[in-house]
């Protein structure tokens, strides 16, 4: 008889965490019964409906999720309280569905770990996200996830490090399949005109932040490289803006307006389904300003067969081979990013020759296969101790 495990998610959205859950249901589901807790209903609800049963999705919407507010010492007793409750239901919820294994599938929900300690239940946390900003929390936080899991998973080397020498900790990269893509993409006559005389399209994918996301460094590069070389470089951004940062759309249009970018510039805000949209680009830009973990934009652009630029900071630098499938630019410098698109601008045969090394990269060293098999290896040793 199968046993049942739950995996807990910290957004009804399907961003990076997210679709690696629905990757990873699809394949426990072979293996184990497989329960999903989620804070809400949403893109990823809809996703899983077709992997597993509508009643096995489990929603909670007071589900706790820290954020930096979380440590001011006016929000205390209220974190406290809703820890409590959380803790609370989610034992319940273990005993209700004869739990087995807990995995936590991100770094900022806290309760499941201690609630399946108290059940003395298996636990995984999966740690997809960069604590640097942290540094008085963290050594506390770190010893609490290594007290309360089994296992670390971590979704780079360099997220793994964070943890030291620990023998809990376990990096297993997300993993890709290269995409059959049948969806049309659809793009204005106006915008569709406008790329039509590029010499280069960018492309990038991510929620807009400035610095953390660092839309504005792909945007100064540009306007330094349209003055320097009168080149038509055109960037098209797939991505809301985090929600509470909408305000920073003003410094993102002056900075447009500085380089006179208007039409150069092209926001096709969120897509269910942005791959097909990804033909259009010549060369996909990650311009994070703090380090990524693993991003999977990344890994979905190499998969398509597209050269990348990156920052060399985080899980990027083990995603993009400097020189051979891209670049890797200083962190938070738009001149150094400018510098390593003007290579493409150069040499554009490189944008074939890189594009086809990423396609080979994904399949030797980021495989769904690959990723599964980690995956499903870890979960044995789990159990048999």
């Amino acid at each position: 008889m199968n046993k049942n495990i739950l995996i807990v998610g910290h957004s009804g959205d399907m961003y990076g965490a997210s679709r690696s859950l629905s990757k990873l249901v699809r394949i426990l589901d072979r293996h184990y019964t497989v329960y999903v807790l989620l804070p809400e209903k949403g893109e990823l609800y809809n996703a899983l409906i077709s992997s597993i049963p509508t009643e096995r999705i489990l929603i909670y919407e007071d589900l706790y999720i820290f954020t930096r507010k979380s440590f001011k010492l006016q929000y205390l007793p209220s974190t406290l309280l809703r820890f409590l409750k959380n803790l609370y239901r989610i034992c319940h919820i273990i005993s209700k569905y004869n739990i087995e294994l807990i995995h936590t599938n991100s770094g900022v929900v806290p309760a499941p770990a201690l609630a399946a300690k108290i059940k003395g239940k298996k636990h995984l946390w999966h740690i997809r996200e960069w604590f640097g900003d942290f540094r008085k929390f963290w050594p506390i936080y770190s010893a609490y996830i290594k007290a309360f899991s089994d296992r670390i998973i971590c979704v780079s080397q360099t997220m793994a490090s964070q943890f030291g020498d620990s023998k809990k900790v376990k990096a297993i990269y997300n993993g890709f399949e290269i995409p059959d893509i049948k969806t049309k993409p659809i793009l204005s006559a106006d915008l569709t005109q406008k790329l039509s005389g590029a010499d280069l399209i960018l492309g990038c994918t991510s929620r807009i932040r400035l610095i953390r996301k660092g839309q504005e460094y792909l945007i100064e590069a540009i306007g330094i490289l349209s003055r320097k070389t009168e080149k038509k470089i055109h960037a098209i951004i797939i991505g809301d803006y985090v929600p509470g940062y909408e305000d920073q759309k003003t410094v993102i249009d002056s900075l447009i307006n500085k380089y006179k970018l208007e039409d150069q510039i092209h926001f096709l805000g969120h897509l269910n389904d942005p791959l097909p949209y990804y033909q259009f680009f010549d060369v996909f830009v990650l311009p994070s300003g703090e380090p990524e973990p693993f991003g999977g934009v990344i890994m979905e652009a190499m998969s398509i067969g597209l050269p990348v630029i990156g920052s060399n900071a985080g899980g990027t630098t083990e995603q993009i081979a400097d020189g051979w499938n891209g670049y890797l630019f200083e962190n938070q410098n738009a001149a150094d990013l400018a510098n390593k698109i003007k290579l493409f601008l150069d040499e554009p045969s490189k944008l074939r020759l890189f594009g086809t090394r990423s396609k080979e990269r994904i399949e030797k060293h980021f495989s769904l296969e690959l990723h599964q098999e980690n995956i499903l290896e870890l979960y044995r040793g789990v159990f048999s101790n």
